[in-house]
């Protein structure tokens, strides 16, 4: 066996352990706590294609949007007004919302600063869900919904 070819088996090892890990914390997480990862995965995205914008790296920005506005519209389908009239509606507008803040081409406020207000609004929604996960914990108990796995694995 090659050095290379030990290094490669050594990192397909690591990679099964990473996606065993990964597998298992989808399993066990609850939904509110999915709901607080997959906002903060979605903000770390914005958080960067800003900052590609202010290093005038153009392309990394466009990529970096586009994976925010996936995932907003992911969130955004978790919500369908169909399923949950009462909860969904509200929180479905509010994704919509961001998503039109982000997509204003040639309007006066500058998209760097549309970034920061996509940011904050997102940063209150997951706090908003994390103190809902501590008052609920005890009631909800620690269970995943059942369906819910391929809904993470879209958003994350």
């Amino acid at each position: 066996m090659t050095k290379n070819s030990q290094a490669t088996a050594q990192q397909a090892y690591r990679f099964a352990g990473a996606s065993a890990q990964y597998n298992n914390a989808l399993r066990t997480t609850s939904p509110l706590a999915m709901m607080v990862i997959a906002i903060t995965r979605t903000r770390q995205h914005l958080r960067a294609a800003k900052q590609h914008r202010e290093e005038k790296r153009f392309d990394l920005e466009r990529q970096e949007k586009s994976i925010v506005v996936n995932r907003l519209r992911a969130l955004q389908a978790i919500v369908s007004p169909k399923s949950a009239p009462e909860l969904s509606r509200d929180l479905y507008a509010f994704y919509a919302r961001m998503i039109r803040i982000l997509a204003r081409n040639g309007r006066k406020t500058p998209l760097e600063e549309r970034y920061e207000i996509v940011d904050r609004n997102l940063e209150t929604l997951a706090k908003q869900w994390q103190s809902f996960k501590s008052v609920n914990s005890q009631a909800a108990g620690q269970q995943q919904v059942r369906g819910t796995r391929h809904i993470v694995e879209q958003v994350l």
